[in-house]
């Protein structure tokens, strides 16, 4: 019965960093995407002189920018302490996934586009599961 549990305690030990990682998987690059909506609009489709657009951003171009916000070797006000918050492959994902959206403002996105995005960003947030 000891042997029994401590073999037990065991495999219990071993499983739990894949448990915690199967039960956390790194959000996709449209999820991450929406925390950048507020200043730089649904897609990064935003045009303000303050706030450049991310769509159709190039990866290697978004990539640099954002780890020299990270880095603090880019000034800013307060991308330095975004970037911080987003690991490498983060910010890889959201390189990949702005270089896709179609560089056009907002404002000329139909309703049916913006909940097409919405959409795609929660199935692939939550796997596919509803």
């Amino acid at each position: 019965m000891k042997t029994r549990l401590l073999i037990s305690a065991f495999a219990f030990t071993l499983a739990q960093p894949v448990l915690a990682e199967g039960q956390n998987p790194m959000a996709t690059g449209s999820a991450m995407a929406w925390q950048c909506a507020p200043c730089h609009g649904t897609n990064g489709q935003e045009f303000l002189e303050a706030m450049p657009p991310l769509a159709g951003m190039s990866v290697e171009q978004f990539t640099k920018a954002m780890l020299a916000y990270r880095e603090g070797t880019r000034p800013s006000v307060i991308m330095d302490r975004v970037a911080r918050g987003f690991t490498d492959a983060e910010i890889d994902a959201m390189a990949v996934w702005f270089e896709k959206q179609p560089l056009k403002q907002w404002e000329n996105t139909s309703l049916t586009e913006a909940n097409a995005a919405h959409q795609s960003a929660q199935t692939q947030a939550t796997g596919g599961q509803k």
